[in-house]
C-alpha cells in the first residue's frame, strides 16, 4: 500500500465515478482502474462495487475511506514540520510564481535579495494560481506571486501591480498602421483567447474588456499558453488581448499596440499580481523578499509595457504598496 493508492481510491470514493476521479488525478481511467485493483488484492477484501452504472463503497470501503484520509492528513503535517524545521535556520527561500511575475519583476527582485543575502539559497517553481496556492498550504513554498485567490485560503495576499491591456497583432494586419488602439476598434474582429478552462483569469479578463464598450469578443479560437496565442496570431487566425509585460518578450510575426481606456475600474482580478504568504509561520528568508518586493514593484512600471507613441517628460515615481486585498481568507 503506497500514497498514490491512497490517493487514488479516495478520489474514486468522493467521485463515485472512475471518469470524473481520473480527470480530478490528471491520469488516465485505465490506470486509475489499476491503481484500486492492486490495492484491493494487496488488503484482500472488495472496497468498491462496479457496475456499468454506477460505483458504490462497500463497509470495507467506507471503512477504508475515513482510514485513509486520516493517514494522508498525518502524513501532510509530519511532512510539513519537517519541511518548517529545515527552513528554521533561514538558509533557503521557496518562490513560486505564475508567468505574469516570472517575466517581469521577479527576477529583479530575486537579483536584489541574492545580493543581500548571498548565503540564502533561493529555489523557484513556475506555475499557475491554483497549483501555487496548494503548494503554499502545503508548506512547499514560502510564498508565492499569484492572481487573487478564488477559493478561501488561510494564506494572505497583497496586491502589488495592476496590468494594464495591450494589443497583440500580425504585422500586416491594418490596425498595425495605427500608433494606439481603443476596444471599439476590436469589436467585430476575430479573436484568439485564452483557455477558458486553463487559464479562467485571463479568459474572464478579455470577457471583461469587451463588456465595458457593451460587445462580446468574435472567439475563433481558445489557446492555453502565450507562445500558442503568438502563433495563432501570426497565422493570421486573429488578433489577442495580453498582459502589459507580454510586451518585453518577441514573437515572430506580431506587433503590439498599446490600448487606449482600457484600466477598469475596479481591476479585475485576472489584472492583479500580488504575493500570498502563509503570516503564521516565522520564516526570517521570507520575510525579507517581502520587504524588497514592497520596495522594488509599483502598480505601474513603465519599463515593463511599450513606450508611448509621445512620451511625456520622466517622472519620479515612488514605489508603495498596496494594503492587503480584503476578502482572501
Amino acid at each position: 500500500m503506497d500514497v498514490r493508492q491512497l490517493r487514488c481510491f479516495i478520489a474514486v470514493a468522493e467521485e463515485l465515478h472512475f471518469g470524473r476521479a481520473a480527470e480530478r488525478l490528471g491520469v488516465a481511467p485505465p490506470a486509475l482502474s489499476r491503481q484500486i485493483s492492486a490495492l484491493e488484492d494487496e488488503l484482500g477484501v472488495n472496497l468498491l462495487t462496479r457496475t456499468t452504472r454506477q460505483v458504490a463503497l462497500t463497509r470495507a470501503g467506507l471503512i477504508m475511506l475515513e482510514e485513509s484520509k486520516g493517514i494522508l492528513v498525518k502524513m501532510e503535517q509530519a511532512s510539513r514540520a519537517v519541511r518548517e524545521a529545515s527552513l528554521a535556520s533561514g538558509k533557503v527561500l521557496r518562490v513560486g510564481a505564475i508567468d505574469a511575475a516570472s517575466s517581469s519583476f521577479v527576477p529583479e527582485a530575486l537579483m536584489t535579495f541574492r545580493k543581500r543575502f548571498p548565503g540564502i539559497e533561493i529555489k523557484f517553481a513556475e506555475a499557475m494560481t491554483v497549483a501555487l496556492v496548494q503548494m503554499l498550504e502545503a508548506g512547499k513554498l514560502d510564498l508565492a506571486l499569484v492572481r487573487p485567490p478564488r477559493k478561501p485560503t488561510d494564506c494572505a495576499f497583497e496586491i502589488l501591480r495592476v496590468e494594464r491591456p495591450i494589443v497583440v497583432l500580425r504585422e500586416d494586419h491594418p490596425l498595425a498602421a495605427r500608433e494606439h488602439l481603443s476596444m471599439n476598434d476590436l469589436v467585430g474582429e476575430p479573436f484568439v483567447v485564452p483557455s477558458k478552462r486553463i487559464r479562467p483569469y485571463a479568459y474572464d479578463l478579455v470577457m471583461a474588456y469587451f463588456e465595458s464598450v457593451g460587445a462580446v469578443p468574435n472567439v475563433v479560437i481558445e489557446a492555453t499558453e502565450k507562445p500558442a496565442m503568438m502563433s495563432a496570431v501570426a497565422a493570421g487566425l486573429g488578433m489577442a488581448l495580453a498582459p502589459d509585460w507580454v510586451s518585453r518578450l518577441s514573437f515572430p510575426g506580431v506587433t503590439m499596440r498599446r490600448l487606449r481606456g482600457a484600466m477598469l475600474d475596479p481591476p479585475p482580478p485576472g489584472a492583479l499580481v500580488g504575493v500570498a504568504w502563509r503570516p503564521q509561520q516565522k520564516l526570517p528568508a521570507r520575510d525579507d523578499f517581502l520587504a524588497i518586493l514592497r520596495e522594488s514593484v509599483t502598480l505601474l512600471e513603465e519599463r515593463h509595457v511599450l513606450p508611448l507613441a509621445n512620451p511625456p517628460k520622466p517622472q519620479r515615481q515612488s514605489a508603495r504598496p498596496l494594503s492587503p486585498a480584503g476578502g482572501t481568507r
